[in-house]
């Protein structure tokens, strides 16, 4: 039975005669950070952490009060060497990209978590160890659990709680979801929903299929992939990645259930996490930049008030910043509005637009190199994005409805996610014109159900407690 109630509960915190956990996240922005909030906390309740991580992440993770040890080999680099080469593609191409990304990082994955379990074992004799594994990070779990050795010191592999911030990697008899523009449907046909997993096996997938197998042999892993499935292998062809989701103990799936798809026969380790709350970005030493002024004098106005616009935030995130796709057309749309406040967020240090933006800054928009998000949101009416998990995440944390179009990597199917939700207008994978996102924002802000709806999914995301969820279901493996 799957336990999926939100933890109201204060539970003891860390003790030296706990575990030691080890956490890991793929060496992406976007996914170092939201493990580096759960590490934060966990710190704070009293536990032994350590963290496997990108070098480039060091400072940070070191500042949540987690011991740093960095990943080996291409976990490491790949942003910086197998990105530039083979890069994820677009549209129905990003998915088998990110199999043949997840494949090239396993052996190094594998490495670094050996590595990182024989360093606790060295300096904490004595102690057990429970991993906490992002699950785009958890190619060193699913080569354990197919047969590869385990390091000196360990006769079975430690506990492991999964923890997903992107969409869920299950292929389901309900929704098959290849992170493409394929809708749910809701009550389709079980028998159409294995014909398009099988039609993907066979093509759009086929050679990442192929290439796993010689790379878990490799790596000394010779157990079958299905069987990581169990009988569910029966009832319809998985997807490589649904590996990853499996492979934890526990896996949970960092949201609240309004925002995801309901789904008969998600796997036995499953659970609903919660959706992470707003992070604590006020640090001592942060000084607000001269443009915030303006945007805290206008939310401090009645919003009755005739003078008082209407923010509009735009990020795409760290990785798809192709800013032609949703930046730069969202300020074009906007650029005649004098009812509006634009705050277009570069998500690059020292970047600038330069003259890919074919107008001149618009009088109503203020472009930003980089920003916290959360500080920008608090103060926003609406959030113009391609679609990241994280700023998905941010902005129910705070009840802001979305205005969203992205066509790379899991873009496509959180836009229809959010659109499933109530609380975001989704405009698809196609690129849009400027006129197209001037209507979504227009929709978003002068229809009062988005905003109603981004406030009662706020509520449900506060009452689960998502880190108090994580440390519930942490505890309970030990």
């Amino acid at each position: 039975m799957r336990d999926n109630t939100p933890n109201s509960k204060v539970l003891s915190g860390g003790g030296s005669k706990d575990p030691i956990i080890l956490i890991q996240s793929v060496a992406f922005a976007g996914h170092t950070i939201p493990l580096m909030q759960v590490a934060e906390y966990l710190v704070q309740r009293g536990y032994d952490l350590y963290y496997l991580g990108g070098t480039e992440f060091q400072e940070p993770i070191e500042a949540t009060g987690a011991k740093f040890i960095p990943y080996l080999g291409l976990s490491d680099t790949h942003h910086q060497t197998w990105m530039p080469v083979h890069g994820l593609g677009i549209g129905i191409e990003t998915a088998p990209s990110c199999l043949r990304l997840l494949a090239a990082c396993m052996p190094s994955q594998l490495e670094s978590t050996r590595n990182a379990l024989t360093i606790i074992r060295e300096k904490e004799p004595g102690r057990e160890v429970v991993i906490v594994s992002e699950i785009a990070a958890a190619g060193s779990i699913v080569a354990f659990r197919l047969g590869a050795p385990l390091p000196a010191g360990y006769s079975k592999l430690p506990k492991v709680l999964g923890i997903n911030i992107i969409p869920p990697w299950w292929t389901s008899v309900d929704y098959v979801d290849f992170w493409m523009d394929m809708p749910y449907v809701p009550g389709q046909d079980p028998k159409i929903n294995r014909l398009i997993a099988k039609l993907g096996r066979e093509g759009i997938f086929k050679e990442a299929w192929e290439r796993f197998p010689l790379t878990l042999e490799s790596l000394s892993a010779f157990k079958p992939i299905e069987s990581l499935f169990g009988d569910h292998a029966k009832k319809i062809d998985h997807v490589l990645w649904d590996m990853h989701f499996v492979s934890p103990d526990k896996t949970l799936q960092m949201c609240i259930p309004s925002l995801e798809y309901p789904r008969s026969d998600w796997p036995a380790n499953f659970a609903f996490g919660g959706t992470l709350p707003p992070k604590a970005w006020r640090k001592p030493n942060f000084v607000f930049p001269d443009w915030f002024t303006r945007v805290q004098e206008n939310s401090a106005k009645d919003v009755t008030s005739a003078s008082r616009k209407k923010i509009v935030a735009i990020a795409q995130g760290t990785l798809a910043i192709d800013w032609e796709n949703v930046l730069i057309p969202t300020i074009q749309g906007l650029a005649h509005r004098d009812d509006v406040l634009v705050v277009a967020i570069l998500c690059v240090k020292g970047a600038e637009l330069g003259d890919r933006l074919p107008i001149p800054v618009p009088a109503n928009t203020i472009v930003v190199d980089y920003f916290p998000y959360d500080a920008v949101i608090e103060h926003a009416d609406v959030f113009v994005s391609n679609g990241s998990y994280g700023v998905f995440s941010h902005c129910v944390a705070h009840g802001v409805p979305m205005v969203l179009s992205g066509y790379t990597e899991d873009k496509g199917t959180l836009g229809m996610r959010a659109e499933y939700a109530g609380f975001a207008i989704n405009l698809g994978i196609e690129q849009q014109t400027p006129e197209a996102f001037e209507k979504g924002v227009d929709t978003v802000l002068t229809n009062p159900k988005y905003k109603t709806r981004a406030m009662q999914l706020r509520a449900e995301a506060e009452e689960f407690d998502a880190l108090g969820t994580v440390e519930k279901e942490l505890r309970a493996m030990f």
